[in-house]
């Protein structure tokens, strides 16, 4: 299992280096994370730590930018939609719910947004790709869900 982990880790830190031009992930506490006893085991096989640094040299290799979002920063809160913020959002709530203009989706969707919208859309890194997928994986990017996360420029998104 272990050297099936490494390998996932490693695969898939190289493919999005080189495919995609800017990659936002969160800056966890996973230390504190680990405290909570009934979730440290899978939180710790999850390898969290290992898959950023590895994402953060080999975006330096391949010339893409690595954005990391703050701490703090309420991406699971936040309504990527009209940008309200909730005051509490429990881990057992799994759909998030915005009462100020009534959208509703999938939690981990809805936080998957708001961190693209830290990418800063059509940022380029040099490498020419200004955000686009190269040719042989936008077999990916058109059977992907129309809700993902993506470099693409969101309507809603403002600079």
């Amino acid at each position: 299992m272990r050297n099936a982990r490494k390998n996932l880790i490693n695969e898939t830190t190289t493919r999005l280096a080189k495919n995609y031009d800017v990659i936002v992930i969160e800056d966890l506490n996973i230390e504190g994370m680990v405290k909570n006893h009934p979730l440290a085991k899978h939180i710790s096989d999850a390898a969290w730590g290992e898959f950023a640094r590895q994402i953060e040299y080999k975006t330096q290799w391949y010339g893409s930018t690595l954005i990391r979002a703050p701490r703090f920063f309420p991406s699971s809160k936040t309504c990527s939609q009209c940008g309200a913020v909730r005051a509490k959002l429990l881990l057992d709530e799994r759909t998030f719910h915005c009462e100020a203009c009534g959208l509703m989706l999938d939690r981990d969707l809805n936080a998957a947004i708001n961190l693209a919208g830290l990418g800063l859309p059509g940022t380029s890194s040099g490498t020419g790709r200004r955000g686009e997928v190269r040719p042989q994986q936008q077999i990916l990017v058109t059977t992907a869900h129309p809700g993902e996360a993506s470099t693409e420029t969101l309507a809603f998104v403002s600079a």
